[in-house]
């Protein structure tokens, strides 16, 4: 478990080195993809969890939470793509509350071919 404390009002408030992780994935032929994130909202704001394209500099996916506090909340959506190549894709975190403190237990990206 990563707890996120201060997550901070912009995305990076936390150092990258933090643990959310990093992956390479090859795009071609792939038409949508499925983003999870599993967390503990500790907290009052919303809470954002984006999968960032750190090879592009954009933004693949998000999911935000505006409901109450809880434990092992575990939301997903899906999102259309269409890129080609290898791209280095990462989870950032950010919240409307700077002290808002959520433990992050992981995140998933499961890609889907047309």
């Amino acid at each position: 478990m990563i707890a996120l404390t201060n997550v901070g009002t912009a995305y990076d408030a936390i150092a990258a080195s933090r643990g959310l992780g990093i992956q390479d994935i090859d795009f071609t032929g792939i038409t949508s993809l499925i983003f999870r994130v599993r967390f503990n909202k500790v907290g009052t704001g919303t809470l954002s969890w984006q999968l960032w394209n750190e090879t592009d500099a954009v933004e693949l996916a998000l999911i935000t939470d505006a409901t109450g506090s809880g434990d092992n909340k575990n939301l997903t959506t899906t999102v259309s793509v269409a890129l080609v190549g290898v791209k280095t894709v990462r989870v950032r975190a950010k919240s409307t509350v700077a002290t808002d403190d959520p433990v992050f237990y992981g995140a998933s990206v499961l890609t889907v071919n047309a």
